[in-house]
């Protein structure tokens, strides 16, 4: 009798339709499947406010073993959990979006999954994640240096008063004579100074993504298909 169990759960096994990984079944997307998405609305670190919901869909098919576990254009709902504006001292903007659901045959399933990036293409720019999955915005080279000219710019002008007030005692100013040491110190922090200004004045970046922007998302849990 046992010998014939043994048998009988044998031959289920070769015909049960089990995927490689172990107690997977062919109709589920397995936990670990990354897929692309892309906006139907822009959002934004500064403008978007928790609570808003986001809809993406899936930019194309996502096939696992040859078999399309997710069609391109399935919609994948989620919302704002946190937005975050950028500010001053490199500090740059922070974007959470939970994605939650996903529509599958008009049917709403269940959702765990973590944005590991995203990619803004009409700024040429890829945003990272940390850990939990947060979008951060990062520093602005050109904007540091445009800060920093314009602040050094002003501090020239502060030099020069440093220069002229350090006259020598022929009473020649800083350039046809000598400039005392009091007014060459002065003149040098007040450079020093103003870049430092132009440093602590410049914003870290915004996060920003609109519709050509793609997302990757990853599966934290299975999700069933049928």
């Amino acid at each position: 009798m046992l010998k014939r169990y043994f048998v009988i759960v044998c031959l289920l096994a070769l015909v049960w339709p089990v995927s490689p990984v172990l107690g997977q079944t062919q109709n589920e997307v397995p936990a670990g499947t990354e897929s692309q998405l892309t906006l139907r609305d822009p959002l934004s670190s500064k403008l978007s406010e928790p609570g808003d919901e986001v809809i993406a869909t899936i930019r194309r098919d996502v096939v696992i073993d040859g078999r399309t576990v997710l069609r391109q254009g399935t919609e994948v709902i989620g919302r704002v959990t946190l937005a975050e504006a950028a500010g001053r001292v490199f500090k740059g903007g922070r974007l959470h979006i939970t994605f939650d659901r996903i529509r599958i045959d008009g049917q709403e399933q269940k959702l765990t999954a973590v944005i590991k990036s995203a990619s803004d293409f009409s700024r040429d720019e890829k945003i990272k994640t940390d850990d939990e999955g947060t979008l951060k915005g990062g520093k602005d080279g050109g904007k540091t240096l445009q800060n920093v000219g314009t602040a050094a710019g002003i501090g020239m002008i502060g030099v020069t008063i440093a220069i002229l007030a350090g006259r020598d005692n022929n009473g020649f100013g800083g350039v046809y004579g000598g400039i005392s040491q009091g007014g060459a110190v002065a003149a040098g922090a007040i450079l020093g100074g103003s870049v430092v200004t132009g440093l602590l004045m410049t914003k870290g970046k915004e996060v920003r993504l609109d519709q050509n922007a793609i997302i990757r998302l990853r599966l934290e849990r299975p999700v069933a298909i049928g």
